[in-house]
């Protein structure tokens, strides 16, 4: 009997060694979202954008995702009547480009991003009127996807966005597409938009991965961001869907792989921001200091994705420090007259300026501007100054944070 009586002496002492060992280590915290005013400024500020028959203007493609599934989700948790008229004028918006989607001849990008806010509107709406339309769009894709191998290239599918973000990025997203349907709407196209994407990663793989992280893509050298951010969203995606831990354990490689991109306390303490070279010679940059808020965007799903997944607090306090970088480094001031113009026919008068194309009375806001690009923030001369659906994208992460993490 003197054995076990000693052995469970011994256990009990180092359980109480254990307890008074670790009494004082208080598990880590949730960093709280700290940048609660910002958001704030930052939706009085997207009031004033421009919408125009419930398309946003100089929004370089992106508000038709990001403006739609905003404005569904606020309207839904504030009741707020404009916000639900944006809501509507946008989702109207959406509908025509979907159900007259040409995808030949039609601007492929607004197409699938029109899909993506249609996605975010059916769940938290309920509305699945526009289901066949939305589920069409996608298998067309999925389909001429399929016809180049599952890997798009500038030589297959020229235009601005795979010339501009990748082909690997661009690939990436439509995988994307098909997985926010099958995590949002879940209907019964879900397991196919799955194995769809499971067949679109191994050509990914083959084209584009180098043994540590994703290439960009047409035999273009170098780390960049968007491609990487974008397969860290599709692996996790991929990961809560399938619980696949393969998929998890990439987009932590890749969580690490762009770590050499990061830069820490720079333009401020506090602060962190990613380089994304990927536009950085077309905007004139003469050093690799170059960091965009689109592609901060992407970085800051991508976190929040990664922490739905691990839990790890280090994430929501890089979360953090990339909304400082944002709201407090590259805000600023801009007026219509300072963005992109297009031929307006019949040609603009008095003191009216062309906005994509349509004629507008001068208007000064304020909102997140475009980059930071050597050392300086961008001003109007720049090739691209100021992008309303970058805001709005940002808008909609700061929402999801919001939302979805929680202890």
């Amino acid at each position: 009997m003197t054995k076990p009586t000693r052995s469970l002496a011994i256990l009990a002492l180092f359980a109480l060694g254990a307890l008074v060992c670790c009494q004082g280590d208080e598990p880590e915290e949730l960093p709280p979202f700290v940048h609660a005013d910002f958001y704030e400024t930052l939706q009085r500020d997207a009031a004033e954008f421009t919408l125009v028959n419930g398309q946003w203007l100089d929004d370089y493609g992106d508000a038709a995702f990001y403006g739609l599934a905003f404005y569904a989700w606020r309207a839904a948790e504030s009741g707020d009547a404009t916000h639900a008229a944006t809501r509507d004028a946008a989702h109207a918006y959406n509908l025509d480009v979907v159900h007259n989607a040409d995808l030949l001849t039609g601007d492929v990008n607004e197409i699938a991003m029109a899909t993506l806010g249609l996605i975010d509107y059916m769940a938290v709406t309920g509305d699945q009127s526009a289901r066949d339309d939305v589920n069409a769009v996608i298998d067309n894709i999925d389909v001429m996807l399929e016809l180049v191998g599952y890997y798009v290239s500038t030589a297959l599918i020229p235009g601005y966005a795979v010339e501009t973000y990748g082909p690997t990025s661009i690939s990436g997203l439509v995988g994307l597409v098909n997985l926010q349907h099958a995590h949002l709407v879940a209907d019964s196209h879900r397991a196919d938009y799955i194995a769809w994407t499971q067949d679109l990663l191994e050509a990914i793989d083959e084209n584009a991965w180098n043994g540590s992280h994703y290439d960009f893509g047409d035999d273009r050298p170098g780390l960049f961001l968007y491609p990487n951010v974008t397969m860290i969203l599709l692996h996790v995606r991929l990961y809560q869907l399938t619980g696949d831990p393969q998929y998890l354990a990439r987009a932590e490689t890749l969580y690490d792989a762009i770590g050499d991109l990061r830069v820490v306390d720079d333009p401020g303490p506090g602060m962190v921001r990613y380089k994304s070279p990927y536009s950085a010679e077309y905007m004139g940059a003469t050093t690799d200091d170059y960091s965009t808020l689109s592609s901060q965007n992407y970085t800051l799903f991508a976190l929040l994705l990664l922490y739905e997944v691990t839990g790890r607090k280090a994430l929501m306090r890089e979360y953090n420090a990339i909304l400082e970088f944002l709201s407090t480094a590259i805000y600023g001031d801009w007026c219509r007259s300072d963005l992109s113009f297009a031929p307006c026919e019949p040609a603009c008068t008095g003191a009216d300026v062309c906005l994509d194309g349509t004629c507008l009375e001068d208007h000064c806001s304020r909102g997140v501007l475009h980059h930071l690009m050597d050392g300086e923030v961008a001003v109007p001369e720049d090739p691209e100054f100021f992008c309303s659906g970058c805001n709005l994208q940002l808008l909609y992460v700061m929402m999801y944070r919001q939302r979805n993490i929680t202890e």
